[in-house]
């Protein structure tokens, strides 16, 4: 059974077993695990059972729910090790962590610290000369030792991280390298992760065995020294510094020399590595101080390296996914207009991103009627086509020679409340056309009313009868009618028309729709609506387009 262990940011950590159930993670007590931390979210996110495991959604929090250090967007799949971040509080999926680390609160004075050196000092000056001076003094020999010292072990570990990988391999590499080239009883690796930023341990290394399986507790005033003060902080002989006397953490494990210094990627600051030695007798010294900043450094830069590479294979990844999803979604919308005596129908969608909440549909009701639906998902992108997918499956299952209109909208409503988020809906109009007599009995829920222009260029609207789907449960709708005579015109559009802007920040609106209707009125039906996006493109250009955009024309010519 999988487990899950969940570690506070203060007191003790402990285990959530899974039984295949849906569970609940938050703020509130009345989720199964009730966490007590202020960044986190009444009810933050959701575990849950799936085809192939488990998987986490976050739910609608205000922080975000982060995994492996990245921000969430849906629901995403679990694998053993992976590290959920629900405020300050980390959630292990199904592996325990071998040793924990907290972070400790102290007094804020730096006073008595052995050495406090700027990033800059480190880093801008050049601390490895590749010049000797014939007249080198006896004490310049041991410099030069030093200064070979660092750069053997800066080029071994630029060798050794010239080769990309994973992020998590990477930080474990990096802590590794870092040991061998400088001895140390633990090393720990934080970096900045969720919202707001905090530093979370990433690696922990420990070479004494004797402290294996024993919480770590790092002073969170020598963390603050180290990142709010861009500096590289070392302690020599902690015991001594007044600083420190009040730390249990210190005085317990009797910490001899201590090293905290900032994960610098050039830019900003992504974390610290912090080392201590207990056992090792020496002490760390300034220019070992020097040495793991400029390897944090070097780290700090390829973390960066690292993570841009993730996220642009991730993107090449989302967008063949969404690629995908678009073909499937434009194979959902009608292949071709219908074919009617004495009308002309067609209809067309241009998506705002490559997926998109807009729909229109002809679906045959049987040989003398014809179902014409356009509806528009609240929203953009993979959730609203996610919705759009499956009204279009739930309208599908309801249309047969026997249905009733007013029944089906009705089924259709609770449908989409049951199946989307609170701030979920669908404007939706939809009319059943006789293909003989030219009536439409239709229902407009919620949607732009349709045009229906005569002969003579007079305009009918059909107005909305009931809400938008979704919005309140058993709601009931009122089927209406209009008839469709010789030269009448019905326009069927989604707000995206109407709403699309140009560069002076104006709307298309319905006027101007009006008007390139009345323009290109002589026009078929096809023809008409391909002036329309003409007149569109027109007066957006410029512009990038805002929302879906769908079209629908009903025009009976004799």
């Amino acid at each position: 059974m999988p487990i899950l262990y969940v570690y506070p940011k203060k007191g003790e950590f402990f285990r959530f077993p899974l039984k295949k159930k849906k569970i609940s993670v938050g703020r509130s007590a009345d989720n199964d695990i009730s966490i007590h931390d202020p960044f986190s979210s009444g009810h933050h996110a959701l575990i849950y059972p799936s085809e192939t495991g488990y998987v986490v959604r976050d739910n609608n929090s205000k922080n975000g729910t982060f995994l492996n250090g990245n921000k969430i967007s849906s629901e995403t799949e679990l694998n053993k090790g992976d590290e959920i971040l629900i405020g300050s509080t980390r959630i292990i999926f199904n592996k325990e962590l071998s040793t924990n680390v907290e972070v400790t609160d102290g007094p804020s004075s730096s006073a008595n610290i052995n050495t406090i050196m700027h990033l800059e000092e480190i880093l801008k000056k050049p601390d490895i000369s590749t010049t000797i001076k014939a007249a080198a003094k006896p004490f310049d020999i041991e410099r030069i030792k030093s200064e070979h010292r660092s750069f053997s072990a800066i080029s071994e570990v630029s060798k050794a991280l010239i080769l990309h990988m994973p992020l998590n391999e990477l930080l474990e590499h990096i802590m590794d390298l870092i040991m061998e080239n400088l001895p140390m009883d633990r090393g720990i690796m934080m970096l900045k992760e969720g919202n707001p930023a905090q530093l979370i341990s990433k690696v922990v290394r420990i070479n004494n065995k004797k402290l294996l399986n024993r919480k770590i507790k790092v002073s969170q005033s020598i963390i603050n020294m180290a990142v709010n003060k861009h500096s590289a902080v070392l302690a020599s002989d902690v015991q001594a510094d007044p600083r420190f006397k009040a730390q249990e953490s210190i005085i317990k494990l009797n910490i001899h020399s201590a090293m905290c210094v900032p994960l610098w990627n050039n830019k900003e600051i992504i974390g610290i590595i912090y080392s201590d030695r207990i056992s090792i007798l020496e002490k760390f010294s300034d220019e070992d101080l020097r040495l793991l900043t400029l390897l944090s450094n070097l780290a700090a830069v390829k973390i960066e390296n690292a993570k841009l590479i993730d996220q642009s294979i991730e993107k090449e990844k989302m967008e063949k996914e969404l690629s995908l999803a678009s073909q499937i979604q434009k194979d959902f919308l009608p292949k071709e207009n219908p074919s009617c005596k004495n009308f002309e129908i067609a209809g067309n969608n241009i998506p705002c991103y490559q997926v998109g909440g807009d729909y229109y549909d002809f679906i045959s009701i049987d040989a003398s009627r014809l179902g014409i639906i356009v509806a528009d998902v609240s929203g953009k992108g993979v959730s609203a086509s996610l919705l759009m997918a499956s009204l279009r499956a739930a309208l599908h299952s309801d249309i047969h020679p026997q249905y009733k209109l007013e029944k089906m909208a009705a089924k259709l409503n609770d449908f989409v409340h049951r199946s989307s988020s609170i701030n979920s809906f669908i404007t939706f109009f939809f009319c059943e056309f006789d293909k003989k007599s030219g009536e439409l009995r239709y229902i407009n829920a919620g949607h732009n009313p349709p045009l229906i222009f005569d002969k003579k260029g007079k305009i009918h609207r059909l107005e909305s009868c009931g809400l938008c789907l979704g919005m309140f449960p058993s709601q009931v709708y009122e089927a209406r009618k209009v008839t469709l005579n010789a030269g009448d015109t019905a326009v069927i559009f989604t707000d995206g028309i109407t709403e699309s802007r140009n560069k002076e920040n104006k709307d298309f609106e319905e006027g101007g729709l009006i008007k390139a209707i009345r323009k290109h009125s002589k026009l078929s039906a096809q023809k008409l609506l391909e002036k329309i996006y003409e007149e569109l493109d027109s007066f957006t250009s410029g512009t990038d387009q805002m929302d879906d955009m769908t079209l629908v024309i009903i025009k009976r010519v004799s």
